[in-house]
């Protein structure tokens, strides 16, 4: 499960063992109860690793992610536009889509109420 301290959303291993739905769940939850939350790139300026090219949907999506735009209104809605959503979210906050990445457990952003 998640923590919720002081309004960040805390990647713990339970997170990392939830299914794809679960971790979507959690974190449409964390976004319900907190709707001013954003995120904020683990290091400025970085992609992350686990995207393959540098161009195309998911990039635009992961490069949205770090710019530290209000995650419940103007992230998922940009994300939605490109065909993506809380999936992308929960992916940059696991390290990655699959859990056969090996980046899997290394977060790209944190996600908190600023």
């Amino acid at each position: 499960m998640t923590k919720n301290s002081n309004s960040t959303f805390e990647v713990t291993p339970d997170f990392l063992e939830m299914t794809e739905s679960q971790q979507d769940t959690s974190v449409k939850a964390f976004l319900a109860a907190n709707p001013s939350a954003v995120t904020k790139p683990i290091e400025d300026g970085a992609i992350p690793p686990y995207l393959r090219r540098q161009s195309g949907k998911r990039f635009e999506i992961n490069a949205n992610l770090g710019s530290g735009i209000l995650v419940a209104t103007d992230f998922i809605k940009s994300a939605t536009v490109l065909g993506g959503g809380h999936r992308d979210l929960s992916a940059a906050l696991a390290g990655g889509y699959s859990r056969t990445s090996k980046f899997y457990g290394t977060s790209f952003v944190t996600l908190s109420v600023s």
